[in-house]
């Protein structure tokens, strides 16, 4: 398949390892410097530094009739205006979004975007008394939501920190994919402990987020 990616940052690396890893072909645009070239370093690849709203960009890129676009920028109406551009003038045959407000899922799909996103997920009342729950955890959702990938920024008063992840016995089946840490990114085994300022990356199901969630924020 063959699938293009833009903007993200953290997100952007962990889809583009995951496509990667699954043997697609991979054209990633991202209109940040900084953000490029640290996701071509992570990842091995060449990331077109482009801004993904303009045509020029995916003409330099040469994306027509690709199967996926994937858009990851921080803006809705900059994600919808990447779909519209990749489905309507490139051809490219589905296209996945995130948006900030879970009030324009239901219009992107009438406008035609297969598959947006609410990437403001459903942990409030789970998460009560937390003043930063925003830049606690953020949540992007793959595949009509069978996958989720979850963001958790480790705080020194948890539970887990300077336990090995072999130590942690996590409520439901789920995976660390990778765990960041002073803008270096880990590829995380058993042994590897975990550190109060880690952004730690989960991928599980839907219906066991949460649970996963509140465990691994327990506090001493």
């Amino acid at each position: 398949m063959k699938i293009v990616i833009c903007g993200g940052n953290k997100e952007a690396d962990f889809v583009i390892r995951a496509f990667k890893k699954a043997g697609h072909t991979i054209t990633v645009i991202n209109g940040n410097e900084a953000i490029a070239r640290q996701l071509s370093e992570n990842n091995g690849i060449d990331v077109i530094l482009s801004d993904p709203t303009k045509v020029y960009s995916y003409k330099d890129a040469d994306v027509y009739d690709y199967d996926l676009i994937v858009s990851l920028l921080e803006n809705d109406e900059d994600n919808f205006v990447v779909c519209k551009i990749a489905k309507q003038l490139f051809n490219v045959k589905k296209a996945i979004c995130t948006v900030q407000n879970p009030d324009n899922v239901a219009v992107f799909k009438k406008l035609g975007v297969d598959s947006p996103i609410s990437a403001s997920y459903l942990l409030t009342e789970k998460i009560k008394g937390e003043s930063d729950v925003e830049s606690l955890i953020k949540t992007l959702s793959l595949e009509n939501e069978k996958i989720m990938i979850t963001e958790i920024l480790i705080k020194d008063t948890f539970a887990l920190v300077g336990k090995c992840l072999k130590e942690v016995k996590f409520p439901h089946e789920c995976n660390v994919c990778c765990i960041y840490r002073d803008s270096t990114m880990i590829i995380p085994r058993g042994d590897t402990k975990i550190a109060s300022g880690d952004t730690v990356v989960i991928a599980s199901t839907p219906s066991d987020q949460e649970e996963i969630v509140s465990y691994m924020k327990r506090e001493d």
